[in-house]
């Protein structure tokens, strides 16, 4: 469920961040990366890049909009990013911003294990954790 939280607080990221701001912080933070990652000889990664390819991360006119149903994401076929590669993606997205939007700000990663520390064997069915997961998002209830 980890990775269906993760996605829909990034989907809530993207939607509430109209001004490009998340997308920016993103990218900031991979050039970052990418400085510390030449410096050391490594190979770069590009979150950015993953989500895109994976259908995580849409263009939508001069914006971007998160697809949050993993059922939709091109994951693991052929050369394609997989799961894992995802997963690291999201979890820069989460790093890089923060949840403004319910109560005092902290990053992404910790509004998301809030939410699993609190909501984590309460639900049967996966559809009932994302009902919960969308009103935990957006600063409805917890379950």
């Amino acid at each position: 469920m980890k990775i269906a939280v993760d996605a829909h607080v990034i989907r809530e990221m993207f939607a509430r961040g109209e001004d490009g701001s998340v997308m920016e912080n993103t990218e900031d933070y991979y050039e970052e990366r990418r400085e510390v990652e030449e410096t050391r000889g490594l190979a770069s990664f590009d979150g950015v890049a993953v989500l895109l390819e994976s259908g995580v991360l849409v263009q939508a006119g001069e914006g971007y909009r998160v697809v949050a149903d993993q059922d939709e994401w091109s994951a693991g076929g052929g050369s394609g990013p997989g799961e894992s590669e995802i997963r690291q993606a999201m979890l820069h997205v989460l790093e890089a911003n923060s949840v403004d939007w319910c109560g005092e700000p902290m990053k992404g990663y910790e509004f998301s294990d809030l939410y699993l520390d609190s909501c984590w064997g309460a639900f049967d069915t996966r559809e009932e954790y994302l009902a919960s997961i969308e009103g935990y998002v957006s600063c409805g209830s917890e379950g």
